[in-house]
């Protein structure tokens, strides 16, 4: 094989890495106050340093930025308060080096795999 041949295959790899999202990672969303919804550590860990990131999803599958938590220690089943801002939101959760990626619609809660969104189940 060519050096450009390994550089494109090299680079795919590297790509397939960095788009792999962490599975051990798991939350729940339900509706809070109203305008808001709560968002819980739906695993059996305790997580450090966590990190929530929401976004709007417009029509055209852009994402615009809401709102972003950082809790210091969330334990397993705590929950966390943020604004609904929109009919179909993004969660991005990073915590611990692992990152996962959700969408929330129609009181629905999806969990994000490259392009496919898989239901998480109740």
């Amino acid at each position: 094989m060519n050096t450009p041949g390994r550089l494109f295959c090299c680079l795919l790899v590297v790509l397939a890495i960095a788009a792999c999202d962490s599975v051990d990672l798991t939350i729940a969303v339900a509706p809070g106050q109203p305008g808001t919804l709560d968002v819980a550590n739906a695993d059996d860990t305790t997580w450090t340093d966590a990190r929530l990131t929401v976004e709007v999803v417009e029509s055209d599958n852009s994402a615009t930025p809401c709102a972003e938590r950082t809790i210091t220690i969330w334990r397993p089943g705590e929950t966390v308060s943020i604004p609904s801002c929109g009919r179909k939101i993004r969660l991005v959760l990073n915590t611990g080096g692992q990152t996962s990626r959700f969408t929330y619609v129609n009181g629905r809660l999806f969990r994000v795999f490259g392009r496919k969104e898989v239901p998480v189940a109740s």
